[in-house]
């Protein structure tokens, strides 16, 4: 029986199968949430009725493999015995179903040239954040796999902090870049997850929060309090990386410094009525070539109108694209992230504008940005009306 985090899964793999004839998914989860489970159940279905298949399964560490092909080799064991496929090896890494040509093959992503060398329709890589040579190995996939119909690339894991390949993946998924899907699945989906909550419980004001924005009752506040008391020892942003509420959420572990807290974005997500009165502001984050994206948003009061990003696009380029902005849309304020590469692109507007609009753009540091950001907004027209470095 499919859990909810599985039929979410299956629904969004299906419709990817559908609309492109192929799967390619990132699959960001709490722990024991049974994603292996069910791509393992989804590989089996598919092999134990196709010919010349085959499925390889790449996990983070030894005992993980083993347990993975053990879960295969369980539908394997207990399937029908008119529906099971007529087996020729079954090994500790393979299970060959010898009239059919097709079968599986694990593995653990212990060496950077792991799954290079095999030729696999479908490809299950589990706990992929926890690879040693995770860009190696994403490299590797993209050839054992072939750019076909009915192929399926499905990776899965926790969260492993921030910088690292599964999380830059997922931005770039999340982003709509390329050609894996994104999906989420929050921990207070399984219904094992809660425990009965006390008389005595009374929600701090986080909790209260929770409840609010993900609909959680009292039982599993009090099973996600124990969990952080005892388990994480008090440790919220750990909790929140094994067992998250949302994506942002999940890469916090690693980031605990991040100016803008998960729960606040997911907060002004579902916001209504929002106030759009004010003079338009553009903030513009620079990127130059690689795979980091240039973004500019334009804002009015609380409300972003217009977001917009560009690839590998040269400082001066982008110097060029904010230059056109200001002279069509006459933002009261420019705002510019010059932590790195931003600088060339203030210093060269600073000069391109100097006379006319060296007032609409600020150059902040990032001790800077945070004070305005909880400055009225009044004060905020008032601290930048001036060209400052800071």
């Amino acid at each position: 029986m499919l859990n909810k985090a599985q039929l979410h899964i299956h629904a969004k793999l299906e419709a990817q199968l559908h609309d492109t004839g192929k799967v390619r998914a990132l699959i960001l989860k709490g722990r024991q949430q049974g994603a292996s489970t069910y791509i393992a159940a989804r590989f089996y279905w598919k092999l134990q009725f196709r010919k010349g298949k085959k499925a390889v399964i790449i996990t983070h560490e030894q005992n993980a493999t083993d347990n993975l092909f053990a879960m295969t080799k369980r539908y394997h064991d207990n399937v029908p015995e008119q529906l099971r496929p007529s087996t020729g090896t079954a090994n500790a890494r393979e299970l060959y179903f010898d009239k059919l040509d097709s079968g599986y093959k694990v593995a653990t992503a212990g060496t950077r040239e792991v799954g290079r060398s095999s030729t696999a329709q479908y490809f299950h890589g589990s706990e992929a954040a926890f690879w040693p040579h995770a860009a190696s190995h994403f490299a590797g996939i993209g050839q054992a796999v072939p750019n076909a119909d009915g192929t399926e690339i499905i990776l899965e894991s926790t969260a492993n902090g921030v910088g690292n390949e599964f999380h830059q993946r997922w931005k770039r998924a999340e982003g709509g870049h390329g050609e894996y899907i994104p999906i989420f699945c929050p921990w207070f989906w399984q219904p094992e997850y809660r425990t009965p909550a006390p008389a005595h419980f009374a929600r701090k004001l986080e909790e209260l929060d929770l409840a609010e924005l993900y609909g959680l009752d009292n039982d599993q506040l009090y099973w996600r309090k124990l969990k952080i008391e005892d388990d994480f020892s008090g440790d919220v942003n750990l909790f929140q990386q094994e067992y998250p509420n949302n994506a942002a959420e999940a890469f916090v572990a690693e980031n605990r410094d991040s100016l803008i807290p998960a729960a606040n974005i997911m907060a002004a997500r579902r916001a209504e009525n929002v106030n759009m009165a004010g003079p338009l502001v553009v903030g513009v984050d620079p990127a130059r070539f690689g795979d980091d994206r240039t973004a500019i948003v334009w804002r009015k009061g609380r409300v972003l109108t217009k977001v917009k990003t560009y690839e590998k696009k040269s400082t001066m380029q982008v110097a060029g694209i904010v230059a056109q902005l200001i002279e069509q849309d006459k933002p009261a304020r420019v705002f510019i992230d010059t932590v790195g590469l931003g600088a060339g692109v203030y210093d060269r507007l600073g000069y391109q504008f100097y006379e006319t609009m060296a007032s609409s753009i600020c150059l902040l540091s990032m001790g800077n940005l945070i004070n305005l950001l909880s400055t009225p907004w009044k004060m905020i027209l008032a601290a930048t009306s001036t060209r400052e470095i800071m």
